[in-house]
């Protein structure tokens, strides 16, 4: 759209730097940051109907233990996800410290000792929510499916020679890009046991 806008039918480099930014996780009222008590919202387009609230208190059980392993590659799936439907049977879960605390609460204390260990903590950001809250945001705003969109649009728009750069943060994202570039690389759909293309 803003290639169109600006009438360039192509560029000669793109640079994507994908997944939440600073100000997003600053802004306490976004819903974005386990360090912060707001409403559980983490959506980057605010005008999206879908917030981090429906998919903590909607979605079944077996859904959000099948987001925590996919998206956030969280061990204790299966706990966190039994944590959160036991809970949200009490009462809605509304904020991210709410949250945090069911996540906490699911881990076994070995679990937790491991994840706050301060050695830990700063060499790889440690926290025992880190990956639910990535991967609640991760389905909350359909993340991968709009890192392939971006690809496939964006791809074909480069000049002869030009270069795309993806600066991605996690491995899922990282796969997406990977197998984007092999696709446009190769050129051929065609299954590889064709005779002709």
């Amino acid at each position: 759209a803003v290639m169109d806008s600006l009438n360039l039918a192509g560029a000669d480099g793109m640079l994507f730097d994908l997944g939440v930014s600073s100000p997003q996780l600053d802004d306490g009222t976004r819903g974005f940051s386990y360090m912060q008590d707001a409403p559980l919202d983490m959506r980057m387009d605010q005008s999206a109907p879908l917030t981090g609230y429906d998919v903590v208190n909607a979605w079944p059980r077996e859904e959000l233990k099948r987001i925590l392993y996919r998206y956030g590659e969280e061990r204790y799936a299966p706990q966190i996800a039994a944590a959160i439907e036991r809970r949200r049977q009490e009462k809605p879960i509304e904020t991210t410290l709410e949250l945090v605390e069911i996540i906490k609460s699911a881990m076994p204390p070995a679990a937790l000792r491991e994840k706050q260990h301060p050695a830990r903590v700063r060499a790889e950001g440690g926290h025992p929510a880190k990956r639910t809250f990535q991967a609640i945001r991760i389905a909350v705003n359909d993340e991968l499916s709009a890192v392939d969109e971006l690809l496939q649009a964006a791809i074909p728009r480069l000049n002869p020679g030009g270069r795309l750069c993806v600066i991605s943060f996690h491995s899922l994202e990282d796969r997406i890009v990977k197998t984007a570039f092999a696709g446009f690389a190769k050129g051929c759909t065609c299954p590889p046991d064709f005779p002709v293309c």
